[in-house]
């Protein structure tokens, strides 16, 4: 029985993927477990193909092939799908109950960041220099987060992108998008047979996230990121607290 509250949710997910090029897998998850009702492990599949949507839609939206340093994409990325599918191979391996309990802490630890971090995100002067085996390790452990958990991981992939010497805030979300849309789908190749997945919801929170998209582009301008980044940790811990009944 999809519940009303679910479909008005749904919109959520892509304005936070439009807004900080992440967010979306933590919302899809217990979105679909609970506003659904769809089994655990089928929520995180079902969320790596919404995911992969959403991530297209803003690709287009915001024209983010336009300014990409395809090495140091090339290298995130083969590292990416390296822990894309290692993390689905985990994800097939556990119980849904360590399963919830890993997505409440990353959950918890994402909203702490959010609200806590002791310097903002701000333009950086330095040019992205290919660490590559920095690179590669990076990539591979948001990989397995992203196949683990269903999430594309781009709360921690923006930062660590910056770190590794993109320019600035905007560059690093387009290329956190183009990053969420190859581990996704690495993962939900992995995934694909050994995982039962209703279709008909999948394609319901897909449309109305990729409308939610829209929004989130209007917000961008209207609002400070740091205070929708506060307002949304906030929302972000129930969530974990959530997830962490369902484990318990």
């Amino acid at each position: 029985m999809i519940s009303l509250g679910a479909i008005l949710a749904a919109p959520f997910i892509g304005i936070m993927l439009s807004l900080f090029g992440a967010g979306g897998g933590m919302l899809s998850v217990p979105l679909l477990h609970h506003g659904f009702g769809m089994p655990l492990k089928s929520a995180v599949v079902a969320s790596l193909w919404i995911v992969i949507a959403v991530s297209l839609v803003a690709l287009m939206h915001q024209r983010s092939w336009r300014q990409l340093h395809v090495r140091l994409l090339i290298f995130f990325a083969v590292g990416g799908s390296v822990g894309s599918w290692l993390g689905a191979k985990m994800g097939l391996a556990i119980s849904d109950t360590w399963q919830a309990l890993c997505f409440a802490l990353l959950v918890w630890f994402v909203a702490w960041w959010m609200r806590y971090r002791h310097q903002p995100l701000r333009q950086q002067t330095v040019e992205p220099s290919c660490r590559c085996l920095v690179t590669l390790l990076t990539g591979a452990l948001l990989g397995i987060v992203t196949g683990l958990l269903g999430v594309g991981g781009g709360f921690m992939m923006v930062p660590a992108l910056l770190w590794l010497g993109l320019p600035d805030y905007k560059l690093a979300v387009n290329h956190s998008l183009v990053l969420i849309v190859m581990n996704a789908m690495v993962a939900s190749v992995t995934y694909y047979g050994r995982v039962e997945l209703p279709w008909q919801p999948v394609l319901w929170v897909a449309v109305l996230a990729a409308i939610g998209t829209v929004f989130g582009a209007v917000l961008t301008r209207r609002f400070s990121s740091d205070h929708l980044q506060s307002v949304f940790s906030v929302f972000l811990v129930l969530i974990g607290a959530v997830m962490l009944y369902d484990a318990l």
